[in-house]
């Protein structure tokens, strides 16, 4: 069962019998979690008192915490319900700013460093043998941890996903965060997949974005060409050209590859609605079977948006090819 929390001063409260609805979402270009709750507003004495305030920590859970966040805003509206909108511990990555200077550090050393810097606990952070060699200047400290990320992206050739969890910020190989979720009805019976509560599939196919060859230019040169012919037979050429930096030169065969990795192939913008599954979150990849649209495979989850009402967990993905 989802239960809700309110700690303030070290106290933990249990405010779930005082809920209206809970959402909680998650997008592939943001870098956190956000969740909205409402409370029940009554001025009769007998009513349960309201502990939540602005800077309060939120915990939602479910056997294990799924969500712990920062009540940032909070709505009254006359004699009605009270709204509050609270974010993981991201929130001030995105809020902040900061000037950085990395001379040949490991990416992962040059991450923990911002995190430890704004207090931000480290729950795990895989390896990532990049070295980083930038100043950034009065950037937005997610922009420049997502920059740090694309750049080991480009050279290593491997997705990492940044997620927070009880309170921690992990980044672990997106290849190693695939969902086979399932959904239980009561304690005492067996779980069923999730997909079997689909609803709602949409599934659009488009080659408007598809670039089939990728060129890479260094002083007006052509280093690195990579292309797929089956799709230039199929499709025509469509190219990209690239300008590099001479610290990117050495790599460049591998920033072509993963270029023609991300953009060589039909783009697909799919959505659907199920049964929801606290373990489902943007960036994860999902495996779904869907036969009327013909959505089947591994995808990467764009988005999750979850909704908790009258005790029916529900969720809306939007999916990409993977």
């Amino acid at each position: 069962m989802h239960q809700l929390f309110n700690i303030s001063n070290n106290l933990q409260t249990n405010i779930t019998p005082m809920l209206g609805d809970i959402q909680w979402r998650s997008d592939i270009n943001e870098l956190g979690e956000q969740l909205d709750f409402n409370i029940a507003f009554n001025d009769d004495r007998y009513f349960p008192m309201n502990p939540v305030d602005i800077g309060n920590i939120i915990s939602l859970t479910n056997e294990e915490e799924i969500f712990r966040g920062i009540v940032v805003s909070e709505q009254r509206n006359g004699r009605g319900a009270v709204s509050y909108t609270s974010f993981d511990y991201a929130f001030y990555l995105n809020k902040s700013s900061g000037i950085y200077q990395f001379n040949r550090v490991p990416a992962k050393k040059a991450i923990e460093t911002i995190l430890k810097d704004f207090e931000v606990p480290i729950g795990s952070i895989t390896e990532i043998p990049t070295i980083i060699n930038k100043i950034f200047n009065e950037r937005l400290i997610s922009d420049i941890i997502k920059e740090i990320i694309t750049i080991a992206e480009d050279e290593q050739g491997i997705k990492y996903r940044l997620e927070m969890k009880q309170g921690k910020l992990y980044i672990s190989k997106q290849e190693d965060l695939i969902i086979k979720a399932a959904f239980k009805l009561a304690d005492n019976i067996q779980p069923y997949d999730i997909l079997s509560s689909i609803s709602n599939p949409s599934r659009k196919r488009t080659i408007e974005n598809m670039k089939n060859s990728i060129k890479l230019v260094f002083d007006n040169k052509v280093i690195a060409q990579e292309k797929k012919n089956d799709l230039i037979d199929k499709y025509g050429l469509l190219q990209e050209v690239k300008t590099v930096d001479k610290k990117d030169k050495a790599q460049a065969k591998n920033i072509a590859k993963k270029k023609l990795e991300e953009l060589g192939k039909i783009f697909e913008d799919n959505s659907l609605e199920m049964i929801g599954n606290d373990n489902v979150r943007a960036e994860r990849i999902i495996e779904i079977e869907e036969p009327i649209t013909g959505i089947t495979g591994q995808y990467l989850i764009k988005s999750a948006n979850h909704t908790l009402k009258n005790g029916i967990h529900r969720m809306q993905l939007t999916l990409e090819v993977k």
